[in-house]
């Protein structure tokens, strides 16, 4: 069990450094002199374009890693909610290539909402 506690500290570590560099490149981003080269700007504007699973995505990682319930209602398990989770996203991205339709903030919101409500229900990390 010492190794257990070891990788999860491991892990944290990652973690964290991975937001350190992540909050240093978008300070970074933030006092360069392009505009509109913010990761959230560059991920807005692929969603409004072609690739709107990108709000379902993020409100799915979301819901698994800060809300979850404890009890799987469900009963999928680990491996299936995420199979369905990249299924729905190939599905989404084939949509947004062949379908072209307009994509305003109110239905990428719809999107964020319904994938928080995915990760907190199927895809919960406190299983």
């Amino acid at each position: 069990m010492e190794n257990m506690g070891e990788a999860y500290r491991l892990v944290t570590y990652i973690m964290a450094g991975f937001a350190v560099v992540y909050v240093a490149l978008e300070i970074v981003l933030n006092l360069n002199e392009v505009d509109n080269d913010t990761s959230n700007i560059i991920l807005f504007e692929a969603a409004k374009d072609k690739l709107f699973f990108i709000p379902f995505g993020l409100g799915a990682i979301m819901g698994h890693l800060f809300l979850g319930v404890k009890t799987d209602y469900f009963g999928l398990g680990d491996g299936l909610p995420v199979i369905i989770l990249f299924s729905l996203a190939a599905i989404m991205t084939l949509i947004g290539f062949k379908v072209p339709f307009k994509k305003p903030v109110w239905f990428l919101s719809i999107l964020l909402i319904l994938g928080l409500f995915y990760g907190h229900l199927f895809w919960s990390m406190n299983f």
